[in-house]
C-alpha cells in the first residue's frame, strides 16, 4: 500500500502564496501609520522652513533693535531732539511688540518639532519591529524550504522502503506457500508413519506372544536341566581340579597379570585395551547432569572414573559402570569447556570461559592450583599421558601454554596466528598438536616453542576438536565442515575421511573420539544422533539415538572399551554399550 505524499513543487507554491497573503495583511495593518509618518515628515520639513524664516526675521529685528539701541545711545550722548528720542523709543517699543509674537511662534514651532521627532521615533521603532518580523519570516521560509527538501528525501526513501517491503512481502508469500506445501507433505508423512507405527506395534505384540511361548518352553527345559545337574556335579569337580593345575602354568599367569598394567612414571593403573571393542548398540542410561548444557566429558586412564563439565560451572564425577554421580568439584566462575585427568589419576584440570584453569585434588575435592595467564576463553586443556606434572592449554587469545602442575606456573607460551580450538599431547612427550580456526592441524615442539609441522587445508572450516588414538597415536580431527579425518602422526598424511548424510556438527565445541582398539570413531551430531564409523572402511557402523535426545556436543570412549558416553545440549549425559 503506497503512502500519499505532497508534490514538492505544489507544496512550495502553496507556502509562497500563504506568505504573500500574510505580508499583504501585515502591510495593510500599518498603512495608516506609514501615511501619518509621511505627513509628519512633510510637516516637519515645512516647520523647519518656517522656523528658518522666523529665525531670519528675528535676526533682522535683532539687528534693527541693536541699531536703534546704538542710535538711542548716540542720541543720549549727543545733543538730541527730545522729539526724536520719543519717536525712537516708540519705534523700539513697537519692534518689541512685533518680536514677542515671533518668539511665541518659534516656541510653538519648537514644541511641534519635538512632537514630530517623537512621532518619527515611534515610526522608526515600528519599522524596526517590521524589519525584525520580516527577517523572521524570511528565516521561516528558509527553514520551510529546508524542511520541504528533507520531506522530499523522506518521501523518496519511504517509496524505496515500500518497494523493498513489497518485494519482501512477495518473497514471504512464496516462502509461506512453500512452507505450507512442506507442512502438507510432512503431515502426510506423519500419517504414514503413524500407520506404520500401529502396524509395528501389532507385529511387536505378536512377537511378545512368541517370546512368552518360548519362555514357557525354556522353563520346561530348565527343570529338565536341574535333574541333570546332580549327575554332572562329579564331572564339574574333576574339571575344576584340572583348571587349577593349568592356572599354575607360567604362560597363563603372565597373561592374566597383563590384564592390568601400570605407568612406569606415574604409577597410575591403566585399563588394558580390549582385544576388540564392542560397538555400542543401545543407551543403557541417560542422566540429567548440568543445567544449561553439558560441553565436555573425559575418562581417567583406568576407566574407573569419568568427569563432565557444563554451563553450571560444576565438574561432576561419575562411576562409568553404574552411571552414578560420585561427587562434584566447584570453583569455576564461568562455563566449563573441557576437563582432563592427570596421568596419576589424582588430579583433574578444567578449562573455561573465566580465562583460567583450575586443578582439583580428586580425593579431597579442593582446588590445588588456579592457572592464570590466558587473556581470552580457555577453550581446551589436556594432561600429558607420560607425566603427571605437565599439561597444555589453548585459548581464544591465540596462545598455547605449557604448565608445570607441581608449581602451578606457565613453562612456555606459544603464539599462534589463528585461534586454537583444541590442543592435545601426543605419544611423543615433546610434541603436541592443535586444531585451529583456519582449518589447519599444527604440531609443536614444546622444548623450543616452534612449529614442527602442519597439515594445511585439512578442513574447509575451523577444526572443533583433536583426539589422539591410544593404540597407534592416530590423530582424529572434527571440523565444522561436518567431516572427521584421521592423520598419520609420522607422515602427516590424511589416512581416512568420515562423513554421513545426516551428520552435522552442532557447535564449535563438538568433540569426537576413537575406540580403544582403534577400529572405530564416534561423534555426536546436531540432529541428536551419535554416529559410529568403521576406521578401516569409513562406513557408518551405527547411528545411535534415544527418545528425547538433543544435539550432542561431546563424546568419549571408556579405556576398557565400554561405555561410550555422550553429552547433550540440554545437559543430559547418556551411557551407551554393546551387547
Amino acid at each position: 500500500m503506497e503512502i500519499a505524499m505532497p508534490n514538492g513543487t505544489s507544496f512550495m507554491f502553496d507556502i509562497h502564496k500563504q506568505l504573500v497573503a500574510r505580508n499583504a495583511v501585515e502591510v495593510h495593518a500599518f498603512a495608516e501609520i506609514t501615511s501619518d509618518y509621511q505627513r509628519c515628515l512633510d510637516q516637519l520639513r515645512d516647520l523647519r522652513v518656517r522656523n528658518a524664516q522666523l529665525d531670519k526675521e528675528a535676526a533682522e529685528l535683532r539687528r534693527e533693535s541693536v541699531e536703534l539701541s546704538h542710535a538711542a545711545q548716540e542720541a543720549r550722548n549727543g545733543v538730541a531732539n527730545s522729539q526724536e528720542v520719543a519717536d525712537m523709543r516708540a519705534e523700539v517699543s513697537k519692534l518689541k511688540d512685533e518680536l514677542a509674537p515671533v518668539y511665541k511662534d518659534k516656541a510653538r514651532l519648537t514644541e511641534e518639532l519635538m512632537q514630530c521627532r517623537e512621532s518619527l521615533a515611534r515610526v522608526r521603532d515600528i519599522n524596526e519591529k517590521h524589519s525584525q518580523a520580516l527577517d523572521e519570516a524570511t528565516g521561516r521560509i528558509r527553514d520551510l524550504q529546508s524542511r520541504n527538501k528533507e520531506l522530499s528525501q523522506q518521501v523518496d526513501n519511504e517509496r524505496a522502503t515500500q518497494a523493498v517491503a513489497a518485494s519482501e512481502l512477495e518473497t514471504s508469500r512464496h516462502e509461506r506457500a512453500e512452507a505450507e506445501q512442506k507442512l502438507n507433505k510432512l503431515t502426510a508423512d506423519n500419517d504414514e508413519l503413524v500407520q506404520r507405527l500401529v502396524e509395528m506395534k501389532a507385529t511387536e505384540v505378536e512377537r511378545m506372544n512368541e517370546v512368552n511361548r518360548t519362555c514357557d518352553e525354556m522353563l520346561k527345559s530348565a527343570r529338565s536341566m536341574e535333574r541333570q545337574a546332580a549327575q554332572q556335579a562329579q564331572q564339574s569337580a574333576n574339571s575344576m581340579r584340572h583348571t587349577s593345575s593349568i592356572l599354575r602354568t607360567p604362560s597363563l599367569s603372565g597373561a592374566l597379570r597383563g590384564m592390568r598394567i601400570r605407568g612406569a612414571e606415574t604409577g597410575g593403573e591403566v585399563a588394558a585395551p580390549a582385544a576388540a571393542t564392542p560397538v555400542p548398540e543401545k543407551a543403557t542410561k541417560s542422566v540429567p547432569a548440568h543445567d544449561g548444557g553439558c560441553f565436555t566429558c573425559a575418562f581417567d586412564r583406568s576407566g574407573s572414573h569419568m568427569a563432565t563439565g557444563g554451563a553450571d560451572k560444576v565438574v561432576k564425577l561419575w562411576d562409568p559402570a553404574t552411571g552414578a554421580n560420585t561427587g562434584s568439584l566447584r570453583g569455576m566462575l564461568d562455563t566449563i569447556l573441557e576437563v582432563s585427568f592427570t596421568a596419576d589419576q589424582k588430579h583433574l584440570l578444567a578449562a573455561g570461559g573465566d580465562q583460567a584453569l583450575r586443578m582439583w585434588d580428586i580425593t579431597s575435592g579442593r582446588v590445588r592450583h588456579t592457572l592464570t595467564g590466558h587473556t581470552g576463553k580457555v577453550s581446551s586443556v589436556d594432561c600429558s599421558p607420560s607425566s603427571s606434572l605437565r599439561a597444555v592449554s589453548s585459548g581464544t587469545d591465540r596462545t598455547i601454554k605449557v604448565w608445570d602442575l607441581n608449581k602451578g606456573y606457565c613453562l612456555r607460551t606459544i603464539m599462534c596466528h589463528s585461534s586454537c580450538n583444541s590442543v592435545r599431547c601426543t605419544r611423543d612427550e615433546h610434541l603436541i598438536c592443535s586444531g585451529h580456526f583456519d582449518g589447519t592441524l599444527r604440531f609443536w615442539d614444546i622444548r623450543n616453542g616452534k612449529m614442527a609441522n602442519e597439515v594445511t587445508g585439512l578442513h574447509t572450516q575451523q577444526i572443533c576438536s583433536v583426539q589422539i588414538g591410544t593404540r597407534d597415536g592416530t590423530v582424529l580431527t572434527c571440523g565444522k565442515d561436518n567431516l572427521l579425518k584421521t592423520v598419520n602422526p609420522q607422515t602427516f598424511e590424511v589416512k581416512q575421511t568420515f562423513r554421513a548424510p545426516q551428520f552435522s556438527v552442532g557447535t564449535i565445541w563438538c568433540t569426537a573420539c576413537i575406540s580403544p582398539d582403534g577400529q572405530h570413531v564416534a561423534a555426536g551430531s546436531g540432529n541428536g544422533s551419535l554416529f559410529v564409523w568403521n576406521m578401516e572402511t569409513a562406513a557408518v557402523a551405527h547411528e545411535l539415538k534415544h527418545s528425547g535426545s538433543q544435539p550432542i556436543l561431546a563424546s568419549a570412549w571408556g579405556p576398557a572399551g565400554q561405555p561410550l558416553v555422550s553429552c547433550e545440549k540440554n545437559g543430559t549425559v547418556t551411557f551407551w554399550s554393546g551387547q
